[in-house]
């Protein structure tokens, strides 16, 4: 079955932005509600020093719109850790995406930037980090939205944090969030335990 245009459209789109993906990482349920996503990894470079990771499939659907800000649209989701992983490593770092992925269409709760999700264990290849934080853009670079031929979708970028982390985010507007965690911490890597 074809992709959605949606999907070929944001699919064009990080092949614009990121070149072609070294990896991809396929994820098919025909129970789930997002049937197909596929996860591609971009691994580092001698320009750049992370691996990447980008979500297809999320925005094939609207979000359910739900009270409070941001509610409904369309979503997909970027990650970027420091440095090489092995392909166990990578593995584990898409399963732990296509399960936020899945969030918002089991729960009903919207996943947009400035929102904190914690887990049971540390996200993989983050020690120390068991919640995460969605940002918007990151940096001057980073692109916030990809128009398609059925509106704008929200790049949201996944941050693994600590517990200490969340904590002080809970008291802080995102924006101010965001910018102590880069000014305090390497977001791109696990914490010191």
């Amino acid at each position: 079955m074809a992709a959605p245009p949606v999907l070929r459209d944001i699919f064009n789109a990080y092949r614009a932005r990121l070149g072609d993906e070294d990896d991809g990482i396929l994820f098919e349920d025909e129970q789930s509600p997002i049937n197909r996503l596929d996860v591609l990894v971009y691994r580092p470079t001698s320009a750049v020093d992370m691996t990447s990771f980008a979500t297809i499939g999320m925005a094939a659907e609207e979000m359910t719109r739900a009270p409070g800000p941001g509610g409904g649209g369309r979503t997909e989701l970027h990650l970027r850790r420091r440095g090489p992983l092995t392909r166990i490593e990578e593995h584990a770092v898409a399963v732990q995406l296509a399960n936020l992925a899945l969030h918002p269409f089991i729960t009903g709760a919207q996943l947009n930037w400035g929102h904190m999700i914690g887990f049971h264990e540390d996200f993989p290849t983050f020690p120390g980090c068991r919640a995460v934080f969605l940002a918007g853009p990151l940096s001057g670079d980073d692109t916030d939205y990809i128009h398609t031929s059925v509106g704008a979708v929200r790049i949201v970028n996944v941050v693994p944090i600590t517990n200490a982390e969340r904590e002080r985010g809970r008291m802080l507007p995102p924006v101010d969030f965001a910018r102590s965690l880069m000014e305090h911490a390497d977001i791109f890597t696990g914490r010191p335990l």
